[in-house]
């Protein structure tokens, strides 16, 4: 079971924060506690800009104390604007993350339903689709996300070959499950670092780093990214 979240981190926020994301927070529930990167580029701050709201068909009860259930503010691939996502565990968040990142992806719908279908006991039910992705073919994928060990009974194996019997051609071409064995949790953590820098971009950093890059020949670890750039500083680059 996963550790109880700090709450106060999950409302809903009444004033502009200064970090929207709230990934600080985030990244300390999914991984632990770690040590920063020395920052001089100062804080990542939106002064004055409030996040779309959440958009998704169920509630997200940040209150729940037998899972992990986030409000996190990602990029929406739509209108580039911060947005809140609403996601039901760590799993979810992690594989939203590298969903949004995938080039081949041109907008990204959570929580979607209720879409009521027969389950093979001929009984009627309903289920909501944690993602429906849109790609840049045309194509839509609905995407449901649970631990493997959520599917040793194989009920919901069983609910999600009904679904695709009866429900998904209408949404989708593609109805998919996404366990912690098709994620990387590296991947999945650079992808939530992207998205907190893709939120607030730093023009002036960003033409420093493009300049460091043209001169630089052979590989490079972005380790050593913050290191040049201090010494670019020091020798009269850009303040």
């Amino acid at each position: 079971m996963n550790k109880l979240l700090d709450h106060a981190v999950m409302e809903t926020a009444t004033n502009s924060p200064v970090d929207l994301s709230g990934l600080p927070e985030a990244f300390h529930r999914a991984f632990g506690p770690t040590e920063p990167f020395p920052d001089d580029f100062g804080p990542i701050e939106m002064p004055g800009v409030t996040p779309l709201p959440y958009r998704g068909n169920r509630p997200i009860n940040v209150r729940s104390r037998g899972s992990c259930r986030i409000l996190a503010v990602f990029v929406d691939l739509e209108t580039g604007q911060p947005r809140r996502y609403g996601l039901d565990s760590q799993l979810e968040y992690h594989h939203l993350a590298l969903t949004l990142v995938n080039p081949a992806v041109v907008q990204v719908h959570e929580q979607v339903g209720p879409l009521s279908f027969v389950d093979d006991d001929g009984k009627a039910a309903k289920h909501f689709n944690d993602l429906v992705i849109q790609n840049r073919d045309g194509r839509r994928i609905a995407v449901a996300v649970k631990p493997t060990e959520r599917l040793a009974s194989g009920r919901f194996i069983r609910e999600l070959e009904c679904l695709r019997e009866s429900i998904v051609p209408g949404i989708a071409d593609e109805l998919r499950l996404v366990t912690e064995h098709c994620i990387s949790r590296v991947e999945a953590f650079n992808a939530i670092m992207y998205q907190r820098f893709a939120l607030c971009p730093d023009c002036d950093v960003d033409s420093r780093l493009a300049e460091i890059l043209d001169s630089v020949h052979g590989e490079i670890s972005i380790c050593d990214l913050p290191r040049l750039c201090r010494a670019a500083l020091g020798a009269g680059g850009p303040s």
